[in-house]
């Protein structure tokens, strides 16, 4: 199960912050090369701030194996302040309220049974839970282009708000994500999801259990969120190997072509913008 991490449950998750940090510091910076700061270790921006929303879910052993961060953009984004070149010429600002974005994404959890599947849609889901929560109908992010394919097979409706750029470690593209209640409906029937795809855990000073143990507890209520527990068997690739920066022009070309031509609202001749 997908636990969602905000402002009012964040000292539950303390140590799973800090594991995402570092997490964020060994992939983004180490293997991505990425030139972002970093400070004892950790991997922080002036994005992970009170309004930072994060999704984790956890392996067998209680260790991150899939980590998001999301946000509101009706302050600020990282699609506007860092890469608003990558929108396409007069393309409006596609941010504002009711508007979340997502970044920072890592997913070390391996495998293809639909058990894995399963999990990584509700890291696929559970934005566009939040933004259509919120009143929202839509997500931004900004990404290397060889992760749109997986995007849109894994259930989202994608659509580019630009052409590649590169932007000094890879090559990334600005694009929208479709949160309406038909989009997000499909997911959950694509993937047979619970009605809600993550699990929000409060303080409670009459429970001192960990907030793992309380998630298997919540997880025994139904048989189709018990299916959504790690198992055992399941892989956790290290972090370097999952997020590899292939660099490949003719790779980026094709899941760029790929993602032009399956985007959601846009017929196959139609512009990428």
């Amino acid at each position: 199960m997908l636990h969602v991490v905000a402002k009012d449950n964040r000292a539950l998750y303390e140590r799973e912050i800090e594991e995402f940090h570092r997490l964020r510091k060994a992939v983004f910076v180490d293997e991505l090369g990425w030139k972002i700061p970093v400070r004892d270790g950790l991997e922080i921006d002036q994005y992970d701030d009170d309004r930072a929303v994060y999704g984790f879910s956890f392996d067998a052993n209680d260790q991150l194996t899939m980590a998001c961060r999301y946000r509101p953009t009706d302050d600020r984004s990282l699609l506007m302040d860092v890469f608003s070149h990558a929108l396409a010429p007069g393309t409006p600002d596609p941010t504002g309220p009711g508007v979340w974005e997502i970044t920072r994404g890592i997913c070390l959890e391996t495998g293809g049974a639909r058990h894995n599947q399963r999990r990584r849609a509700c890291q696929m889901i559970t934005p566009l839970e939040l933004a259509r929560a919120a009143g929202g109908t839509r997500c931004v992010a900004f990404a290397e282009v060889r992760l749109l394919p997986l995007f849109i097979q894994m259930g989202w409706r994608v659509k580019l708000l630009g052409d590649p750029i590169d932007f000094g470690e890879g090559t990334g593209i600005a694009f929208e994500i479709d949160a309406s209640d038909v989009a997000i409906a499909k997911i959950r029937r694509d993937f047979d999801l619970p009605e809600q795809g993550y699990i929000k855990l409060m303080p409670d000073a009459a429970d001192d259990r960990s907030v793992h143990e309380r998630a298997a507890d919540l997880a025994l209520s139904s048989a189709l969120t018990a299916s959504l527990m790690p198992q055992e068997h399941d892989s956790r690739e290290v972090a370097q190997s999952i997020m590899r920066t292939v660099s490949n022009p003719k790779l980026n070309k094709r899941a760029f072509e790929y993602v032009r031509r399956n985007q959601f609202g846009v017929a196959a001749a139609g512009s990428a913008a």
